[in-house]
């Protein structure tokens, strides 16, 4: 069985993640250097992107999962390349 290919949608979902850390960081290093929107905008902030981390690896998770269960039960409808 070969498994699915998913270039640009898992390229973006790695981008998302990435941002959603970077976001995490910086306003962590603001915070911890005082800024004062910083520090407002942390408790909204944080845990949204920490949502956003859970939700892209669980999307990850469960529709590969499916993929696969659907590429051995019926088989690959796509044409072969070289076609």
């Amino acid at each position: 069985m070969e498994k699915p290919s998913y270039r640009s949608s898992k390229r973006f979902m790695g981008i998302s993640h990435a941002l959603a850390w970077a976001v995490i960081f910086i306003i962590v290093a603001a915070a911890s250097y005082g800024s004062d929107g910083a520090l407002a905008l942390a408790p909204t902030i944080i845990p949204l992107m920490v949502g956003m981390i859970l939700a892209l690896l669980g999307i990850h998770r469960g529709l590969g999962s499916i993929d696969m269960r659907t590429i051995a039960r019926f088989g690959r409808d796509q044409p072969d390349k070289g076609a």
